[in-house]
Parts: structure tokens; sequence; C-alpha cells
């Protein structure tokens, strides 16, 4: 996964998750983009994890891992939000340990 799509899923997923689920049109200002700048580092553990799958060679399991834990994710920091950035990272790091944990026991596996 490249370094910026790393740094960027998480920010264009709260996008995706707020326009879906709020029926609302993407935002105009461009303070409302600068403020999930702010988001874009909290993206990275799962990245992390994804990658590390794929360089062990579970490239079915990393791209799962993703497909999932991804949009959960950037559902669960639309709603972290509201509690501010240490929200979003803490909830951030809480779901990307299952990717973590696949990491972990893969590698022990091999």
């Amino acid at each position: 996964m490249s370094r910026v799509v790393a740094c960027l899923w998480l920010p264009a997923g709260i996008v995706v998750a707020a326009v879906l689920h709020g029926g609302m049109a993407l935002p105009v200002e461009p303070q409302a983009w600068l403020s999930l700048a702010v988001v874009a580092p909290c993206g990275l553990p799962l990245a992390w994890a994804c990658g590390r799958l794929l360089r062990i060679g579970y490239r079915r399991t990393a791209w799962g891992s993703f497909a999932v834990l991804a949009p959960l994710t950037a559902v669960a920091a639309l709603f972290a939000g509201l509690l501010g950035p240490v929200a979003i990272l803490i909830y951030a790091l809480v779901l990307s340990a299952p990717a973590w944990l696949l990491y972990a026991l893969l590698r022990r596996a091999k």
C-alpha cells in the first residue's frame, strides 16, 4: 500500500461514510477538508498491519482484513469525531487490533 493511500484512506472513508449516512453533499468549505488532516495519521495502524500481512505473503488476508476493518473504522471515526481527535485515534487503534493479531498469528505460523 503506498504511503499516500495509507494516510488518506481514513479521511476519504469518513467523507464517504458521512455522505452515505447523512445524505449530505461533500463539504464546500476548505476548513472542513483541513480538519480531516488531523485524522490522516489515525489510519496508519490498520494500513501498516495490512502492509505487514502483504509482506509475509498473505495477500487475500491483508485485503480481506482491510475490506472489513476500514469501513468499520471510518464509521466509528465519524462518530468518535464528536469526542475529538484522541477518541478517533483510540477507535482506530482498537479496530486495527484484529489485523495486528492476524499478522502475529500468521507470522508465528510461518
